[in-house]
């Protein structure tokens, strides 16, 4: 940022500043100017020049000194003008419910596809504004407490430039809790905020602490220092080669000349003084292709809201706990309990509970849902999951299967495994194994009925 801006701002806010105070300014185009308030008697001289607060013993007005950091402390202490209160319109139970979608529904934020007849709801966002509830129903949902948090939402005016290609622009947002612990500018949005109609904001004052502020804008400047590396690296990237080839030109020019200098023999050509100057050369040369970068602090947006802490129970007789802060995150944030990971769409089992796709087992017969814990037999061929009393068993090998592998014999009705089943050479029915005769002319299979015809 150039001086003439900075100055420029600076003395914008301390305009501001004696207004809000109901302040007036005298001389404010000269070197001193002087600042009367209501509740002060004598009035107060001022400067923006260091040269002229030397001279005359004036306080300074400029970056860093010591009358603007008191200005700048006074106005945290008054509170932040950007700051907002969030909280529900309604009832929190309701707004908890709204976390949640336990059957087909429309998400007025999420797209609506047409198939068959029927408009499904499916939410494309990379973090699903609700939690999807499957094979089962909320019951009930009890809020358990909600504890108050500020986040801190810090703008950030980025110019990138480089002479080969036009100057960039755009606003870097940077997210904090009051513990400087930085979070994912994806999961809030302002103007999604202000759309929520479930949501109130309300404007807030309430003070800001000189010491929390500067730790804040400290972690604040290191996050933005590694996105800055990594969005140079990103504008820098198309430039490559053009950088390569300008280089390449400007030491071909500068080798062109020595060899002039040397062909012309006008004057004794000094090597060592040559190289030293080419490479000093070629070095402003590549910093003359680098990429700068200005960046400007221009806001700071307060958001006091809460953590809600809830417990939803299913009609399967399972409990699930979870958690989201208001206004911040659209996903509740809900653990599986028996891989203990977070998941957004979670299943109702048979056995009553409520886990994540990677922890349940459905039946193959039934198509029942169960959890990990359930006792299920396994059927071999299909590799999926029986239940007890599910399932039947093999006449011939003895082994439990799925009905999906049943076949029945035509002598006896007896069950066969998709192993154990043939069919009649001359019928071409289905028999078991165990009921057809084997012959050695043409080695065909006979059941009962045609290999007794056979024999008479």
């Amino acid at each position: 940022m150039s001086t003439e801006t900075a100055d420029h701002e600076i003395h914008q806010f301390v305009k501001a500043y004696v207004k809000a105070k109901q302040g007036e300014m005298l001389g404010e185009t000269g070197e001193v100017f002087t600042v009367t308030y209501p509740d002060l008697k004598q009035p107060l001289e001022y400067t923006y020049q260091p040269a002229v607060a030397r001279e005359k013993n004036v306080a300074l007005l400029t970056s860093g000194s010591p009358a603007f950091q008191q200005i700048l402390k006074e106005c945290l202490e008054n509170g932040s003008p950007c700051q907002i209160q969030v909280k529900p319109k309604g009832d929190m139970e309701a707004l908890v419910r709204r976390h949640f979608k336990d059957s087909p529904f429309d998400c007025e934020r999420c797209h609506n596809i047409s198939a068959d007849g029927k408009t499904v709801s499916i939410c494309t966002k990379p973090q699903a504004c609700y939690h999807r509830i499957n094979n089962g129903k909320i019951a009930a949902v009890n809020v358990a407490k909600t504890e108050p948090l500020r986040y801190f939402l810090f703008f950030f005016s980025a110019t990138f430039q480089n002479k080969l290609r036009p100057k960039n622009k755009e606003t870097i947002t940077i997210l904090m809790d009051e513990k400087g612990n930085v979070g994912n500018t994806k999961d809030f949005d302002p103007a999604t905020l202000l759309q929520n109609k479930a949501l109130q904001i309300q404007d807030h004052k309430t003070k800001l602490k000189p010491d929390l502020f500067e730790t804040l804008k400290a972690a604040a400047d290191h996050k933005l220092g590694d996105i800055l590396k990594k969005k140079v690296a990103l504008y820098d990237l198309p430039l490559s080669k053009e950088k390569k080839a300008k280089l390449k030109s400007f030491t071909k020019r500068l080798r062109r000349e020595r060899r002039e200098q040397v062909i012309s023999k006008t004057h004794n050509f000094d090597y060592v003084k040559w190289q030293a100057n080419f490479e000093a050369l070629l070095k402003k040369e590549e910093e003359a292709y680098l990429t700068s970068v200005a960046v400007k602090f221009v806001n700071l947006l307060i958001v006091n809201t809460c953590k809600v802490k809830f417990e939803v129970h299913l009609n399967n007789k399972a409990s699930l706990l979870g958690a989201f802060n208001l206004g911040i995150n659209h996903a509740c944030e809900v653990v599986c309990p028996l891989c203990h990971n977070a998941f957004t769409e979670g299943y109702a089992t048979q056995d009553g509970f409520y886990v994540c796709p990677d922890c349940i087992r459905q039946s193959a017969d039934t198509a029942k849902i169960y959890s990990k814990k359930a006792s299920l037999s396994l059927d071999e061929t299909l590799n999926e999951y029986l239940e007890r009393d599910a399932g039947f068993v093999c006449s011939v090998c003895g082994k439990k299967h799925s009905r999906l592998l049943e076949f029945k014999c035509s002598h006896d009705n007896s069950s066969v495994c998709i192993y154990h089943y043939d069919l009649c050479d001359m019928c071409g029915k289905v028999f078991s194994k165990l009921n057809l005769t084997y012959t050695d002319e043409f080695q065909r299979k006979l059941c009962p009925k045609h290999a007794k015809a056979k024999e008479t």
